[in-house]
C-alpha cells in the first residue's frame, strides 16, 4: 500500500474507521475514499456494486457495522445480525469481483467463547459456546472471517481479519448503547454532575477486559495492511 493507492475506508465516522482515517490523513496519503451512510447504503448490493465499479478502490478497510455495548445488543438482535451479514456479504464480494489488492476485516473481540482461555489467542476460535448478550452480532463477525478464510481459499484473494481488543477514544459513542468504556465515563459524569454518592456497574466484576485506544488500533491495522502475511486472522491488543 503506497501514500498514493486508492483506499476505501468503510465506516469512517465510527470510533476505529475515524482513527484510521486520521492515520491516512497523517501519512499524506493523497486517495481515500470514504461514503457516509446516506451516501452509500452498505446492505443495498445493487448500490456497492455500482459504487465499485465506479470509484475501484486498490485496498480496503472493512470497519463498517452496527455496533453497541450490552443494551444495544439485547434490544436489537435481529438487526444486529441481519444488517452486519448483508454488509460484509456485500463489501467482501465485490472485493473479489473488482479485484482489489487486500481487504482488512475488522471483526470484534465477542467472537472468542464466553468462557475462553486468558490471554485470548486466534487457536482459540469456535472452540466454546458465545456470550449470550452479543451473540448475534457475534455470529455476524464469524460469518464475515468465514467468508474471507473461503474467498482466500477458492480465488486466491488477500483479506485478513483483525481482531481489536476493546476500543476506545475520539467518537466513541457516549449513549446509553454505548460500548463498556464510554458507558463507564457516562455514569461517572452523570453521577458528578448530579452529586451523587455512588455509582452501581453492571455484572460480577470478574470478566477481564484489554483496553486500547482507538488510534492506536489504527497504527496496527495500516502496519498490517504494508505487510505481506500467512496469517488470515490476528489480535490486536496491548496484552494486558
Amino acid at each position: 500500500m503506497k501514500k498514493t493507492s486508492k483506499i476505501y475506508i468503510a465506516g469512517h465516522t465510527g470510533l476505529i474507521g475515524s482513527a484510521i482515517y486520521r492515520n491516512l490523513k497523517d501519512l499524506s496519503c493523497s486517495k481515500i475514499i470514504t461514503r457516509t451512510h446516506k451516501q452509500l447504503d452498505l446492505t443495498c448490493k445493487n448500490k456497492v456494486e455500482r459504487f465499485f465499479s465506479r470509484e475501484k478502490p486498490e485496498y480496503i478497510f472493512m470497519s463498517a457495522a452496527k455496533v453497541g455495548g450490552i443494551h444495544a445488543n439485547k434490544s436489537y438482535p435481529a438487526e444486529f445480525i441481519y444488517q452486519n451479514l448483508m454488509i460484509q456479504a456485500n463489501v467482501i464480494d465485490a472485493a473479489y469481483k473488482y479485484n482489489v489488492k487486500k481487504l482488512m476485516f475488522l471483526s470484534s473481540s465477542c467472537v472468542y467463547p464466553k468462557k475462553c482461555r486468558q490471554p485470548m489467542r486466534e487457536e482459540y476460535l469456535m472452540t466454546g459456546e458465545l456470550e449470550s448478550t452479543n451473540e448475534p452480532y457475534a455470529l455476524a463477525k464469524l460469518a464475515g472471517m468465514g467468508m474471507c478464510r473461503s474467498y482466500n481459499k477458492q480465488y486466491g484473494a488477500k483479506f485478513i481479519c483483525v481482531i481489536p481488543a476493546n476500543a476506545y477514544g475520539i467518537n466513541d459513542n457516549f449513549g446509553e448503547n454505548g460500548h463498556v468504556l464510554a458507558s463507564l465515563i457516562r455514569k461517572f459524569h452523570t453521577a458528578k454532575r448530579k452529586s451523587q454518592e455512588c455509582v452501581e456497574l453492571w455484572g460480577t466484576g470478574k470478566p477481564k477486559r484489554d483496553f486500547l485506544f482507538a488510534d492506536n488500533i489504527a497504527d496496527a491495522c495500516i502496519l498490517l495492511m504494508k505487510k505481506n502475511h500467512d496469517n488470515e486472522v490476528i489480535n490486536i491488543g496491548s496484552g494486558q
